[in-house]
């Protein structure tokens, strides 16, 4: 939870002094706000605003953000960049906060500049899609407490952020994995359709439509088959649903909408086009469908990769030899479970948060955090074709935070893999729950990994048991996370 900057009983921030003009759009920037009456005001790609009596300072900015770049550190940077000829300047982690729905990393910010002593707030976060926005609101002490924060806070009420940088996408082939073809439909809007041809030997469509904000909410209003047959259909405007696959509509949020073919009670994939339809609550086109179709026979053994991902206060984990007899145990406990089902794990890779940011995911808050968490693993691992397992000191759920009582959970069901964006891309596991148990830990990640493969948008919480039957195995293995172990 954001820690409040500290504010003085005798003097309150001043909200209701707070005016603010008409909305300026920063198109270049990604973003539109709203200026504070009565200030100064520059805009060149960036905003700055600073009070006539120079007490506080205002800077908007915004932009590409490189999948390589941490946004924590970005935070840093641009905080140091802004205040470079400052005197002394300390940045102190604050948590997370939020602009619009969107969650974001906070710095405290304290400096010194010609014997004044001052504070103020930094905040970065990435509303869309490879973009970022970051604002920044500084003062003098005194001026901080009585008027600077309330500043701050009124500011991010009247920020509108739009999708301006979006990522290349293409239709390739992926060479490092042969039995996957990766479509990409760019720009689709509700009178349009994805159509997807399956040829001979394709065994597994694995979908994931998006839109440009996060914060949308997507809905498949159509599936069709090769054949003419409507294997679903559902309006809604009226709530009517006609389906021979699921009981629920198919519908999901955090901009990301998964979905896995066949379903439970296909016997395959049929040679010819299928069709899918769509429709966003915001009425905007979805930014891009990206499809992952996977071909074999998937009769034979089939081997796992895994990413760990340690966001863990745990120093053991950053000792080398642990890290090995921690992979020896993990390994010989999941073979046990999954020998039976003929699949078998492959390569284990161990990834750690940036220092910066180990903190604010050691806790993870399932409310707010699930999405954001599995856009950082997915940024950092390098084996794309994985399962990626966040393990974490404790996972909360509400405001105030409390204990959710979850061991594990899957952040998609499906999730998608081969791709850096996704928010539905990981399982995340409560490590003292089982620390040494390695039996008990390898039987939750494989229920969060049957979740994460085969389950679908309306199946119920992801966080329940799910059973390993016939039907779910025969899908399970034909998922494209799977491949042939010879």
């Amino acid at each position: 939870m954001t820690e409040p900057m500290p504010t003085s009983d005798q003097n309150p921030p001043q909200s209701a002094d707070i005016d603010f003009g008409e909305e300026i759009l920063v198109e270049e920037a990604g973003f539109s706000f709203k200026p504070i009456s009565g200030y100064e005001l520059e805009v060149n790609g960036s905003v700055y605003m600073y009070s006539d009596d120079g007490n506080l300072e205002i800077s908007l900015v915004g932009g590409e953000l490189d999948p390589e770049t941490s946004i924590a550190e970005l935070n840093d940077d641009l905080s140091v960049e802004f205040m470079a000829n400052f005197d002394r300047v300390e940045l102190i982690e604050a948590g997370k906060d939020t602009v619009q729905g969107i969650t974001g990393f906070l710095n405290r910010i304290h400096f010194i500049n010609a014997e004044e002593e001052g504070q103020g707030m930094a905040l970065i976060c990435s509303p869309h899609i490879n973009q970022f926005f970051f604002m920044l609101v500084i003062s003098s002490a005194e001026h901080w407490e009585k008027h600077g924060s309330a500043v701050f806070t009124a500011l991010k009420s009247h920020i509108h952020f739009h999708p301006q940088f979006k990522p290349e996408s293409t239709v390739v082939e992926v060479n490092e994995h042969p039995d996957l073809t990766v479509e990409t439909f760019e720009t689709l809007d509700s009178q349009e359709s994805a159509v997807i041809t399956i040829e001979r030997g394709d065994i597994s469509l694995l979908m994931a439509a998006r839109t440009a904000s996060k914060s949308d909410q997507i809905t498949v209003t159509e599936i069709t088959t090769p054949g003419g047959q409507a294997l679903y259909r559902y309006a809604p405007s009226t709530g009517e649903l006609v389906s021979e696959i699921v009981e629920q509509p198919l519908t999901s949020s955090h901009g990301e909408l998964c979905l896995l073919l066949p379903f439970a009670n296909q016997q395959s994939l049929q040679i010819g086009e299928y069709q899918f339809s769509f429709a966003t609550q915001s009425g905007a086109p979805l930014q891009e469908v990206q499809i992952i179709i996977r071909q074999g026979r998937a009769l034979d053994m089939q081997k796992l990769d895994v990413n760990l991902w340690l966001a863990l206060e745990n120093e053991n984990f950053n000792q080398p030899e642990f890290l090995h007899q921690f992979e020896v145990n993990l390994r010989t406990s999941l073979r046990e479970i999954l020998a039976p089902m003929n699949l078998t794990p492959g390569t284990f890779a161990f990834y750690h948060p940036a220092p910066d940011e180990l903190a604010a995911f050691a806790c993870i808050n399932l409310d707010s955090d699930l999405a954001d968490c599995s856009y950082i693993i997915t940024e950092t691992v390098e084996n794309s074709r994985a399962l990626n397992i966040g393990l974490v000191d404790r996972i909360t759920r509400g405001d105030p935070p409390m204990d959710a009582g979850v061991s594990a959970i899957s952040s998609g069901t499906p999730g998608m893999i081969l791709s850096p964006v996704s928010p539905h891309a990981c399982v995340l596991v409560n490590y003292p729950d089982f620390a040494e148990n390695f039996a008990g830990l390898a039987r939750a990640v494989v229920e969060q990994l049957v979740h994460f493969c085969c389950g679908h948008p309306g199946s119920g919480q992801s966080d329940q048991p799910l059973a390993l039957n016939r039907d779910v195995l025969w899908r399970l293995r034909r998922h494209p996370i799977f491949y042939d172990a010879d």
